[in-house]
C-alpha cells in the first residue's frame, strides 16, 4: 500500500520491537527512508544461522487509522510530525503458540473476539518439526498464524477506556 491511496495525510508508522508504544514518521523521514523506498537487505538469523533476505516495508497510516490502533504512539523527534502523544494502556501480548482458553472471548487488537483455535503440530517427512496455529474470530474471520506472532490484547479493565 503506498500512501498516494488515502484521501488524508499520512505516516509511517513503527512498533517498537518490546513494547506496545510506536512511532510516528512524515513519509519523507531520512530515518525510515529504508522502509519508503522498501529496501531488501540480507540479514542472518541468530537462531538458525540461515541467511534470509528481509524487506523493509513502511506501514502507512492516516491520523483517523492511528488514533484506532490501540497502541501508545509518539512522534519521532527527528521529523516531528503534527501528531500528539498518546500514553494509552499497554495490551497484554502473547505469542500464537501460547494461545489457551483463557483468552477465548477475548479482543484481540486489530483482529477481533478470539471464539476458537487449534495448534497443529506435524512432524515433516525430513524429520523436521512445524506448528501452526489456526484461529477463529468473531465475524467468522480465520487466520493461520506463525507460532511466534505476537498477538495483543487490553487488560480488561481497559477495554472501555478511549485510546
Amino acid at each position: 500500500m503506498s500512501e498516494t491511496q488515502y484521501e488524508e495525510p499520512v505516516y509511517v508508522v513503527n512498533k517498537q520491537r518490546r513494547e506496545s508504544e510506536a512511532v510516528v514518521h512524515m513519509p519523507d523521514c531520512e530515518k525510515i527512508h529504508h522502509q519508503v523506498e522498501q529496501d531488501v537487505r540480507p540479514e542472518v538469523h541468530r537462531e538458525t544461522r540461515v541467511p534470509a533476505y528481509i524487506r523493509f516495508v513502511a506501514n502507512y497510516m492516516t491520523l483517523t487509522e492511528l488514533r484506532n490502533i490501540g497502541f501508545r504512539y509518539h512522534p519521532c523527534g527527528y521529523c516531528q510530525p503534527p501528531v500528539p502523544t498518546v500514553d494509552g494502556p499497554i495490551p497484554i501480548s502473547v505469542k500464537a503458540r501460547n494461545l489457551n482458553v483463557t483468552h477465548l472471548g477475548k479482543e484481540f487488537i486489530g483482529l477481533a473476539i478470539l471464539e476458537r483455535f487449534a495448534i497443529t503440530g506435524r512432524l515433516n517427512q525430513d524429520g523436521s518439526r512445524s506448528v501452526t496455529v489456526d484461529a477463529e474470530f468473531e465475524g467468522g474471520i480465520h487466520y493461520r498464524f506463525d507460532p511466534e506472532t505476537q498477538l495483543e490484547y487490553l487488560r480488561p479493565n481497559q477495554n472501555e477506556q478511549n485510546l
